[in-house]
């Protein structure tokens, strides 16, 4: 059955004709976003053999996405040989960084390190990228699709396009609880920004079980804070067996912050840490005593330019298909995975969006990828990525 997907648009439609300028050419490609999905699909389409200058690149800050902005100090929950699984697959990030995948193998192949390890290659390997391809600076505003072509707006210029993906991304989820001041999911994954921001009177809220959840929890417990609460509504999983990593799993607790909620949040937690179950009960007896609060309780696709002036639009996460020749991948856009064990999820990683498109980008170049079935965003966007 045919779910429709809502989501979140531009209230205004901004046609082509409205805008100041074209560009002086007309790519074959047009990417939009530059975190890790958009990196593999751009990278994967050069390996394919489109001309890098068919390729339009759009993004505000070339930055690796939200990964590169806020967590380049935040513990990794993936190991390093997912990282290399990442960056092998594709040539011409070889070709581009040779040297990322040499330090990468210099590292324990099944431990997890701090985000920067696998952010400064992906820094390099855009850079690289941006200097063979157009590589535009700044939003998209809009897309229309007329005579089986798209005309694709950005603030400063518009272009057509044959194909347009979306590898647009996604930003925490919020709530709407009583309490006074809200610290963003992006800073407190940040231990030193968030040093800065609790003190020793505080009673700190934190929202959530999954693995950003427990890691504020762990940065929490270390610094000196009055009360620490965290509200939670499904018990905590984990991704470790016997010490070793199940990387086709991609839901749980993994790496040191499994460790730390293994061994001292279930076994001897801090004395200042309470962990109460999530009722409209419990949050009218506890939030009164909370005067800071923190979400971890998932993401929510960024906010999409009009398309053709809809504000519903269908996707199939089996292909990717959005439109015709208008496709979605990464973590706004995610595969629903089937295991041989006939359990599913929505795969969300490096790793897991470079296999996806090493599967999708050739079907979308040939026309062999149709449209089987339609995900729901309102059941996609409680994945806990990091």
């Amino acid at each position: 059955m045919k779910k429709l997907i809502k989501i979140a648009l531009l209230n205004s439609f901004f046609f082509i004709t409205t805008l100041s300028h074209a560009v002086d050419f007309q790519p074959l490609w047009t990417i939009v976003g530059a975190g890790p999905a958009g990196l593999a699909v751009v990278g994967l389409l050069i390996d394919l053999g489109v001309d890098p200058d068919k390729i339009a690149w759009i993004d505000p800050e070339f930055d690796v996405g939200r990964l590169g902005q806020y967590y380049y100090t935040v513990p990794g929950n993936a190991t390093t040989k997912m990282y290399i699984d990442y960056l092998s697959a594709c040539n011409t990030f070889q070709e581009c960084a040779p040297e990322a995948l040499d330090e990468l193998k210099k590292l324990e192949l099944t431990a997890a390190y701090p985000l920067h390890v696998i952010i400064d290659p992906l820094r390099k390997i855009t850079e690289c990228l941006k200097s063979k391809v157009h590589a535009i600076h700044g939003k998209i505003k809009s897309l229309h699709f007329d005579n089986e072509t798209w005309h694709v707006a950005t603030e400063t210029s518009h272009f057509e396009s044959r194909y347009v993906v979306l590898a647009t991304g996604s930003h925490p989820k919020e709530l709407d609880y009583p309490v006074e001041h809200k610290i963003s999911l992006d800073l407190a994954l940040n231990k030193s920004f968030l040093a800065q921001h609790v003190h020793s009177t505080d009673t700190v809220a934190v929202v959530g079980s999954a693995h950003s959840a427990m890691l504020i929890l762990k940065f929490l417990s270390e610094l000196p804070v009055g009360r620490i609460v965290n509200f939670y509504k499904n018990p905590l999983v984990y991704v470790i067996d016997h010490g070793t990593w199940v990387e086709h799993q991609q839901a749980g607790l993994k790496g040191t912050t499994a460790e730390w909620a293994k061994n001292v949040l279930e076994k001897n937690p801090p004395a200042n840490l309470v962990r109460i179950f999530n009722t409209p009960e419990s949050l009218n007896a506890w939030l009164p005593i909370c005067n800071k609060i923190i979400y971890a309780v998932g993401y929510e696709p960024n906010q999409l330019p009009p398309i053709n002036g809809k504000t519903e639009l269908i996707y199939d996460d089996i292909s990717g298909i959005i439109a015709p020749r208008l496709f979605g991948i990464g973590i706004a856009f995610p595969e629903k995975y089937a295991y041989p064990d006939g359990s599913t999820e929505y795969r969300v990683g490096l790793r897991f969006f470079m296999e996806y498109a090493q599967r999708v980008v050739p079907e979308w170049m040939t026309k062999k990828a149709v449209m089987s079935r339609f995900a729901s965003f309102e059941s996609l966007f409680m994945i806990d990525v990091l």
